[in-house]
């Protein structure tokens, strides 16, 4: 029997806490947030994609997938399909992405920067994948 774990980091984190509290508790840095340190851990790192929004909109989401393949041996697994149409690049996604929280944005870029990835081309692989296979053309491991 094997064991698999899944952090799921919208319901992970306490997002309904009060500002302070969850800027305490992501810290100073992105590379010290309880998200990144559990993402270190992960033997792999699984996107589930939606038809209802691109979720490379959202900067948190781009800063975990530079993090990964920048901090990681992880593979990344792309499931689910993308919203009809949805570019792999424009001006609301990747590093343009925004933040519910406007002084996050300089942050988190600030991060993606750091890591040295070429983040905007990492999103549009994450987009184009076709559902079930791992970013560079293999097959998933969550069939």
């Amino acid at each position: 029997f094997e064991t698999r774990v899944f952090w799921i980091c919208f319901a992970a984190n306490p997002q309904t806490w009060p500002k302070e509290q969850l800027n305490e508790l992501l810290g100073p840095s992105a590379l010290q947030s309880p998200f990144f340190i559990a993402l270190q851990q992960c033997s792999s790192f699984l996107v589930v994609r939606n038809t209802t929004r691109n979720l490379y909109t959202r900067l948190w989401c781009v800063t975990e997938l530079a993090l990964v393949k920048a901090y990681t041996a992880n593979a990344v697994h792309v499931i689910g399909k993308m919203p009809p149409f949805a570019p792999a690049y424009g001006s609301d996604i990747g590093l343009n992405a925004t933040c519910s929280a406007a002084e996050d944005v300089a942050l988190l870029q600030q991060t993606i920067r750091a890591a040295e990835v070429d983040v905007d081309d990492l999103v549009a692989q994450a987009i184009r994948a076709r559902s079930g296979t791992a970013l560079g053309g293999k097959t998933c491991v969550c069939q």
